[in-house]
């Protein structure tokens, strides 16, 4: 008899752990930048919308940025300093009592994102939300001689300092 009911607690015990998994494994799917300080969405500039192409190494590439997004990623302005660091502080503690797995997700779930100028031209910068400055992608739009003429394309840097990594053209036949 006793040998049965330990069997029987040793079960649920189980069950209840499996349980827990799989809800720490939900919420991980679920992440939302809302529910990390994320208030305002942000409006990218309108020259920087749009389908655009490049080449990385032989292959052709593509993505697009609409009002509001990057490929599907949601983009909010990023916080001011004494918020940001309220929440960084949240997400270190939160993100060591995960294993370590939390920050990407957070950071991978919408993007912090400000206006800046190059050359006098309106582009925007934009990071892994809570992230911190000196990372991520800059879009500014610029125009460029392709083939004798000059067309629309999308400067994409990155890094803190804004470091050329490809130009964008609204066009696969563009693309070099």
């Amino acid at each position: 008899m006793k040998k049965k009911l330990l069997l029987f607690l040793g079960a649920i015990l189980l069950i209840l752990g499996f349980a827990k998994l799989s809800s720490v494994n939900a919420d991980a799917a679920t992440i939302k930048a809302i529910d990390w300080g994320a208030k305002k969405v942000f409006t990218t500039p309108k020259k920087t919308r749009g389908v655009w192409y490049y080449k990385e190494g032989k292959k052709v590439k593509k993505f697009k940025i609409t009002a509001h997004t990057i490929d599907g990623v949601k983009l909010y302005k990023e916080l001011n300093g004494k918020t940001s660091d309220r929440w960084v502080n949240k997400l270190i503690k939160a993100d060591k009592k995960s294993g370590y797995k939390l920050a990407d997700k957070v950071g991978e779930s919408a993007w912090a994102c400000h206006t800046i100028k190059y050359h006098k031209i309106i582009g925007f910068n934009a990071d892994g939300w809570l992230a911190g400055s000196g990372d991520g992608f800059y879009y500014v739009p610029v125009k460029k001689n392709v083939k004798g003429k000059k067309v629309n394309a999308l400067r994409v840097g990155e890094g803190a300092g804004n470091y050329l990594s490809y130009y964008a053209y609204k066009s696969r036949k563009l693309v070099k």
